[in-house]
């Protein structure tokens, strides 16, 4: 993957953009919809759910029980 930022970053931002580039996918109930997640270092899962023709449906984002 590859990121453009036109603006100076914190290291925190930097971590979270970083892990964009680890995706897990899956697929759905739903077929042939699939479901991406992304874990970030601050603990939270972000899902996106991505329907056959790569439009993005549904995204859900929470925090991760330790």
């Amino acid at each position: 993957m590859k990121i453009t930022s036109y603006v100076e970053l914190t290291p925190a931002q930097e971590k979270t953009i970083e892990a964009l580039e680890i995706v897990t996918v899956r697929a759905s109930l739903d077929l042939p919809t699939v479901v991406a997640t992304i874990h970030t270092f601050q603990v939270q899962e972000v899902k996106l759910t991505i329907d056959a023709d790569g439009v993005i449906t549904n995204v859900e984002v929470r925090d991760e029980c330790l």
